[in-house]
């Protein structure tokens, strides 16, 4: 059984600021922002590449929510596989055990593309190290706001459980499959680097777990 390792940071000496870049939109960051709602935003920042990219993500939610003019609409997160060497050393498989989320457009920008998106819901994975054949599953159930800069980044702010998929190359946060609990900051910059720059709670790099 391979060791459960998380790293851990919380407000104060440890926590990092921002900086002053603004992230651009991928759709390998936030797995939760997905369906119609991600197409409209990447039909608009198309230099892009999520979901997670969306991974990603998050509380568990009623749909009393959904209707009445509210704007949520339903959503759902993609599985997904990375090669060995793109985030971890291994190849993983990411397969989704349930998924119950909603989605809506807090703002716009003037062309009506999203310019600050919300997820929340319930969502579950099991990740697979393909080589060895272990498996954990992890809960990324969450709230999620994603804010879009005019250049093309986006800000993500996790509030419970989330996901986030680094790949190579990035020099700000070592790649890695991260699930997150607590109130984290995550930055996709306009260079395509990404880096959590503010962490209240727990980042847990799964390829370190299954390795």
């Amino acid at each position: 059984m391979a060791s459960h390792r998380r790293l851990t940071l919380r407000s104060g000496s440890n926590r990092r600021r921002r900086r002053g870049r603004s992230p651009r939109w991928d759709a390998s960051d936030s797995l939760s922002i997905t369906g119609a709602t991600m197409g409209k935003t990447v039909r608009r920042l198309v230099p892009i590449g999520a979901a997670i990219a969306a991974v990603n993500a998050i509380v568990p939610a009623a749909f009393a929510d959904q209707g009445g003019g509210s704007g949520w609409e339903q959503t759902f997160t993609p599985p997904f596989h990375l090669a060995a060497g793109e985030s971890c050393a291994f190849e993983l498989q990411a397969d989704v055990l349930y998924d119950h989320e909603i989605t809506r457009v807090v703002e716009t920008f003037p062309d009506g593309s999203p310019r600050v998106v919300d997820t929340q819901g319930s969502l579950g994975f099991r990740f697979t190290n393909v080589d060895s054949g272990e498996s954990i599953r992890r809960d990324t159930s969450g709230t999620l706001r994603a804010t879009i800069g005019e250049d093309g980044g986006v800000h993500f702010r996790f509030h419970g459980n989330g996901l986030a998929v680094i790949r190579v190359p990035n020099a700000l946060t070592p790649p890695g499959v991260y699930v997150v609990s607590g109130n984290v900051d995550y930055l996709r910059h306009a260079d395509g680097q990404r880096e959590f720059t503010e962490v209240d709670g727990t980042l847990e790099d799964v390829c370190q777990t299954l390795d």
